[in-house]
């Protein structure tokens, strides 16, 4: 344990040595490593940038949005599952309403008149009126100012609460501008629910990919089937589709740059540790004709390139970090995003691995030489 020890410290000093004595070695492996890691770092993180403003348009866009119109039954309808009940399953938040006709309010502006299924007031209840009375959900670019409103219903006219809800909301999204909604018990007398039209829109969360939108709009288009009813079914399942084929596409140029990176540096460290081994090969032969193994000696250089590559590597992650709102609003030209360690951890790992291969790829030359014959070095 004490001579394993002690060939341990020789080996640390002797590189300690090595870098103080010819400082070029370990400074070439730095600044290439840090500049090559730096340039990956950018790449990868334009590409996860790009990733995220492509998702925030589909988003602003209404692209997480599936919209759904179903026909009248042709017997007893089966009950939608709640919105509970879709968000377990789908991930996603889910309105649905009937539509049962239209009227106007006292500035003449047409608004479609719905209602809901009773398992959904826990969900309607906050966004209507807290007195009760039926309420126009509206936003504010409809014309239809906020507070009380007049709205004819049957041959009687209604007092009504008018409530803003922001543009970007989901019934927003299905009503248009504006809405009238009357609570299950406020209907109009002789009102035929079973020949209106059910309109459902759902708001998928969490957009990855074109399987989470194809997986509601599937799920309404069961649920017509079973319960018989035709309708259609919008969402932008297709543009996603080829946003996925897009990305694809860019995860095979991520795999080539890193490639590249792994050629470069790989091809470095080896020539480095070679030549070094090679100026050293008579002292590690002795040591080895002492009982010191080769695996040690290879060992040693594998531990030296972590160290530098571990160093630079850090330092081009915190320039990258330090630097980010700069390189990405500056350089790259995406606008003001910042990355998280979190969204590009990823690609660190991605980075890391190469880097690793990198440092094992450079120990096969170290390997071959120190396991030559010893009567072969020292005769």
């Amino acid at each position: 344990m004490k001579s394993l020890i002690l060939t341990l410290l020789y080996l640390a000093k002797d590189t300690v040595n090595r870098w103080f004595t010819r400082i070029s070695s370990p400074l070439a492996r730095v600044l290439v490593v840090f500049f090559l890691s730096l340039s990956a770092l950018c790449a990868l993180g334009s590409y996860v940038i790009s990733t995220k403003v492509v998702k925030d348009k589909i988003v602003r866009q209404g692209g997480d949005l599936i919209y759904a119109t179903i026909s009248p039954p042709d017997d007893v309808p089966s009950a939608l599952p709640s919105d509970k009940e879709i968000s377990e399953l789908l991930g996603a938040d889910s309105y649905a309403l009937t539509l049962i006709n239209s009227t106007a309010t006292e500035e003449s502006k047409r608004v479609n008149v719905y209602t809901y299924d009773f398992c959904r007031s826990g969900q309607f209840l906050p966004l209507l009126s807290v007195n009760g009375q039926p309420t126009i959900l509206a936003t504010e670019s409809s014309g239809i100012p906020k507070g009380p409103n007049s709205v004819r219903l049957g041959r009687t006219r209604h007092e009504v609460c008018v409530r803003h809800l922001p543009q970007e909301h989901p019934l927003m999204r299905m009503m248009g501008n504006a809405g009238l909604i009357l609570q299950p018990d406020q209907l109009p007398p002789n009102t035929n629910l079973h020949s209106a039209t059910q309109q459902i829109i759902i708001r998928v969360r969490e957009i990855n990919s074109s399987k989470d939108i194809s997986r509601a709009e599937n799920f309404l288009h069961q649920f017509m089937k079973l319960d018989r009813r035709h309708g259609s079914v919008i969402s932008a399942s297709r543009l996603l589709s080829e946003m996925d084929l897009l990305l694809s596409k860019q995860t095979q140029c991520r795999i080539a740059f890193c490639v590249g990176i792994c050629t470069i540096v790989g091809i470095l460290l080896t020539a480095l540790a070679g030549m070094e081994y090679r100026q050293n090969e008579y002292i590690y032969t002795l040591m080895k004709s002492f009982g010191i193994r080769p695996i040690l000696l290879v060992g040693a250089f594998i531990g030296e390139n972590i160290i530098i590559v571990a160093a630079s590597f850090a330092a081009a992650l915190a320039a990258f970090f330090y630097f980010q709102e700069l390189i990405v609003s500056e350089i790259l030209k995406l606008g003001n995003y910042t990355l998280t360690v979190q969204e590009i951890l990823p690609e660190i790992h991605l980075i890391c691995y190469t880097l690793l291969g990198c440092i094992l790829m450079s120990a096969i030359p170290i390997t071959a030489a120190a396991n030559r014959d010893i009567g072969r070095v020292l005769k």
